[in-house]
C-alpha cells in the first residue's frame, strides 16, 4: 500500500520537520511543507493531477505571513477534497469556533506526542473515507432514484395519453 500524501502548515521549522520524521515510518509521506499559507496555497494550485493531491492537510492555526491557517484552511476546503487537521498551541474557544466553521477532521494541541498525532491523522484519513464512501452512495442511490421517477413518469404519462385515446374513441361511438 503506498504512504498516504501529507502537507505540512507550520511557521515552526523544526516542529514541522520533527513531525515529518516522525509519522514518516508509519506510511504517511510529507510533500511538502510551508511556513506560509499563501505558499502552500500555491503549491496546491499548481498540482496538475488530482491524484498528486495530499490526502490529508496539517495546519498550524497560527503561520508567519499575511493568511493564519484558519483563512487558508476555508480556502482548502472549499476548493480540494482533504482531509484537514489543525495544529495549534491555542486554546482559546473563539479561536476553536472560528475552526470549526471549516469543518476540520481533527485537532492536535501543542506540544502532543507521536501516538497523539498518528491518532488523529488516522481519524481524519478514516473520517474523510467513510465521508466519501457516504457521497458515492448518496450519488448512486440518487441517479437510481430518478431514474426510477423518470421511468414511473413515462409510464404514468404512456397511461394517461391511453386514457385520452380511450375517452376519444368512446366519445366516437
Amino acid at each position: 500500500m503506498s504512504p498516504e500524501k501529507v502537507v505540512i502548515f507550520e511557521d515552526e521549522f523544526l516542529l514541522a520537520n520533527d513531525l515529518k520524521r516522525q509519522i514518516s515510518p508509519y506510511n504517511y509521506e510529507v510533500t511538502a511543507m510551508f511556513r506560509k499559507a499563501e505558499d502552500g496555497l500555491q503549491y496546491l494550485a499548481g498540482i496538475q493531477n488530482k491524484e498528486d493531491l495530499p490526502a490529508i492537510i496539517l495546519m498550524d492555526i497560527s503561520l508567519a505571513g499575511k493568511m493564519n491557517g484558519i483563512e487558508a484552511a476555508e480556502i482548502i476546503t472549499h476548493l480540494y477534497d482533504i482531509a484537514l487537521v489543525f495544529l495549534t498551541g491555542m486554546s482559546q474557544v473563539e479561536i476553536f469556533e472560528k475552526a470549526f466553521k471549516t469543518k476540520p477532521y481533527a485537532f492536535l494541541i501543542k506540544p502532543f506526542d507521536l501516538k497523539q498525532a498518528l491518532i488523529s491523522i488516522r481519524l481524519a484519513s478514516y473520517l474523510k473515507s467513510l465521508e466519501n464512501k457516504v457521497l458515492k452512495n448518496q450519488e448512486a442511490f440518487g441517479d437510481r432514484f430518478f431514474e426510477q421517477i423518470g421511468g414511473g413518469i413515462q409510464v404514468q404519462n404512456q397511461a394517461e395519453a391511453a386514457s385520452r385515446i380511450k375517452l376519444s374513441d368512446e366519445s366516437i361511438h
